[in-house]
């Protein structure tokens, strides 16, 4: 490395200087003596030039005699910033929540208090974790550079290489104990509760051959019949819910796939396992034309025996058991063509209107035996329903326990991860400090036992 070559003749150009001040024919104490300081200078910063790889190898030994894992501290950093993440979102819904409902008093004098103490706790750890770990990337630079400046003449540098070279010596050892630190001295507990007991989920919705089921709302209710959220789906028929507000609980709930002029409801127990988790319900009596365009029927009174699309033309072959009625609701300002049996306007329309969108319904009323419903596809309107979603973690935090269990949360936060990670930082510190001190940054102590003995 050049950088230690250039050190290495710096070192000898400090003992050739030493030596050229001691050798001078002047009778002046002084001069002798800063000529042996630069000869043992010389010689001092020679034998760490040359210790260079064996004071880079005792950063990993040391790290493995001690047990300092940098992969565990990675891990706890993404941890501990999902959790302020997560604690963020949940005060910023808080006091969303309360400025809807009219108390924006307490937003403004208790919520934007904590969310700033927040920031504060979240930019202090991501700034040590960024700096330790670029001192760790790049510790054998620092210390190269270090065994420069500690090698200039005349100590002009020796402060600050001294330093340079117990820097990553310290923090790549010890600042992966931070996380063993906090534990170690947090003597609060976290609260068992979680404030938000739920997980990121893709939920899809298909039709009877499989289609996905575009612009659906999908409302979700507990055991006791509380809404828990309102989501409505892309225009692909998937509810995005892997953001953290859009979280969706586990365990029992009620799924009610609302449809324009139809719903379908499913019973189920939502479980944990991949993430996020990916969930597909199909709805046993749509048949979908397009995105916002339907057929409904009854699956009790008729079966689908065949489907095929083609030429802009989808067919439906009815096996109908019962009399029923078979629904093609659209767009009112779509263009369809629809025929039963051959037979165009073999039925009756009707309109409504959901969620701000405007439909028409044709209705076929069909007697028992085989039909077939044509539907030719012209010009499609297509509209996104205007539906006000409400978010899993909005749901959750008008429930009187989660304000004060966040409060405390965030308290215990600022304790664990701002005030103890700064104590650390000072312990990291003054070790450097320590060090920099023994290696000769501030006194030759050392250097000189090692050149002229005790």
């Amino acid at each position: 490395m050049d950088i230690l070559y250039l050190a290495y003749y710096l070192s000898i150009l400090t003992y050739i200087l030493g030596a050229a001040l001691r050798g001078l024919p002047i009778p002046l104490v002084s001069i002798k003596k800063l000529g042996s300081r630069l000869m043992v200078d010389g010689v001092f910063s020679a034998l760490l030039v040359f210790s260079y790889k064996g004071i880079v190898f005792s950063i990993s030994y040391f790290s493995a005699l001690l047990g300092s894992n940098w992969d565990a501290f990675n891990a706890w950093y993404i941890a501990e910033a999902a959790v302020l993440t997560t604690l963020f979102l949940v005060l910023k819904t808080i006091g969303f929540v309360y400025n809807k409902i009219g108390l924006g008093f307490l937003a403004s004098g208790l919520i934007s208090p904590l969310v700033s103490l927040l920031i504060d706790v979240l930019v202090t750890v991501t700034v040590f974790y960024l700096a330790v770990s670029v001192i760790y990337a790049t510790a054998k630079a620092l210390i190269a550079v270090g065994l420069l400046l500690y090698s200039v003449p005349f100590r002009l540098t020796r402060p600050a290489g001294a330093v340079l070279i117990a820097l990553p010596i310290v923090f790549s050892i010890g600042a992966p104990f931070l996380p063993s630190f906090i534990s170690l001295f947090s003597t609060f507990t976290p609260p068992d509760q979680q404030l938000i007991q739920g997980e990121p989920a893709l939920i899809n919705l298909v039709d009877l051959v499989g289609n996905p089921v575009a612009y659906f709302v999908l409302n979700s209710s507990g055991e006791e019949g509380n809404l828990l959220y309102t989501y409505l789906s892309d225009s692909k028929g998937v509810v995005n819910a892997t953001s953290i507000e859009k979280w969706i609980p586990l365990g029992p709930q009620v799924l009610d796939f609302l449809l324009p002029g139809s719903k379908y409801t499913v019973e189920a127990n939502i479980t944990g396992g991949s993430t996020p988790l990916n969930l597909t319900y199909r709805v046993p009596n749509v048949i979908s034309i397009n995105v916002n365009h339907f057929i409904y029927y009854n699956t009790d009174e008729a079966i689908v025996e065949n489907t095929t699309r083609g030429n802009g033309t989808l067919t439906v072959v009815f096996n109908v058991l019962y009399n029923t009625k078979v629904y093609v609701v659209y767009e009112e300002n779509s263009s369809l063509i629809i025929s039963v049996d051959g037979n165009t306007g073999g039925g009756y329309e009707t309109f409504f209107e959901w969620f701000n969108v405007k439909y028409k319904a044709f209705i076929a009323d069909l007697s028992p035996g085989v039909h077939t419903l044509s539907v030719q596809i012209g010009e499609l309107n297509i509209s996104k329903p205007d539906v006000s979603e409400v978010s899993y973690l909005e749901s959750t935090v008008e429930k009187e326990s989660v304000m004060p269990l966040a409060v405390s949360l965030v308290s215990l936060t600022f304790f664990r991860l701002l005030v103890l990670p700064i104590v650390y930082i000072l312990i990291l510190v003054s070790a450097t400090l320590g060090l920099a001190k023994l290696l000769g940054g501030v006194e030759a102590r050392i250097s000189r036992v090692m050149v002229f003995g005790p």
